[in-house]
């Protein structure tokens, strides 16, 4: 028996204890410092016009795009659907019907996309042209789908395409993943 089975009864020890190990080893920050979100801005504006572009290429500035102008994770870009996307006249709202690593109970959680001014930037302007692009083959509802088997893509997925973006315009992406892109893209809006 723990403490003569009435260890709960001191409601002190375990919390003192819990403190104690966190203070033995705190966690650690991954990054001490983040890439320049200009630097990746610059690339993905290099690839315009969007009628020029492959449909791997068009995937890939789409994800970037997304990743900078609402920072999700790749598990809320993954859950964006095509049955749950609605198109304004100045942006586009998705809603997510399952749960998400954000979700909590009595909160309605969606991701909104707002028109911005330089078309080449503009990630409603990209998402539209990558739905047009991509609706005569696509076999998901889901947003993503695989450049090679129109199919739906999965988390790993958007790590991916979004590390690829980071290596093709020439960040070190030895030291920084797809999730930093949360980071950055918070950092340069602050």
């Amino acid at each position: 028996p723990f403490f003569n089975n009435v260890w709960c009864s001191n409601s002190t020890l375990i919390p003192r204890f819990m403190k104690g190990i966190f203070y033995k080893s705190p966690p650690k920050i991954k990054y001490s410092f983040t890439w320049d979100v200009s630097v990746v801005l610059k690339y993905l504006s290099t690839l315009f016009p969007l009628e020029s572009l492959s449909l791997k290429l068009l995937t890939f500035k789409l994800t970037a795009l997304i990743a900078l102008a609402a920072a999700p994770r790749a598990q809320t870009i993954v859950s964006l659907d095509l049955d749950f996307m609605t198109i304004a006249e100045k942006c586009i709202m998705f809603d997510f019907p399952c749960l998400l690593k954000n979700s909590r109970r009595g909160h309605q959680f969606s991701l909104k996309l707002e028109h911005f001014d330089n078309e080449s930037l503009c990630v409603m302007h990209t998402l539209l042209h990558y739905v047009k692009v991509t609706s005569s083959s696509r076999l998901s509802k889901k947003l993503f789908i695989s450049y090679v088997t129109y199919k739906a893509v999965c988390t790993s997925t958007i790590a991916r395409w979004l590390r690829t973006v980071l290596d093709l315009a020439g960040i070190d992406i030895g030291v920084f993943k797809a999730h930093s892109f949360r980071g950055a893209s918070v950092s340069a809006a602050y």
